[in-house]
């Protein structure tokens, strides 16, 4: 089972916002990520793809259409 949760460091311990669902004595693995260095990456990941989209434009090259030719009407 892999779970993600928020939690604050405390006097150097972790608190976690919500309760795990686990039994008691259960060992775990522990990774801890800082939520600032989480949000540069996303930041950073983000401006990489503006960047890509912008230098790799899509051009479609199609014919066209008008509203009325795209709606058959009777």
């Amino acid at each position: 089972m892999t779970t993600q949760v928020m939690a604050t460091v405390v006097g150097g311990e972790l608190k976690l916002d919500d309760k795990l669902e686990l039994p008691d004595a259960a060992r775990v693995k522990v990774t801890v990520e800082s939520v600032a260095d989480w949000r540069e990456k996303m930041r950073r990941g983000v401006e990489e793809m503006e960047r890509f989209v912008r230098e790799h434009p899509i051009h479609l090259g199609g014919e066209r259409f008008t509203r009325d030719e795209m709606h058959e009407r009777d």
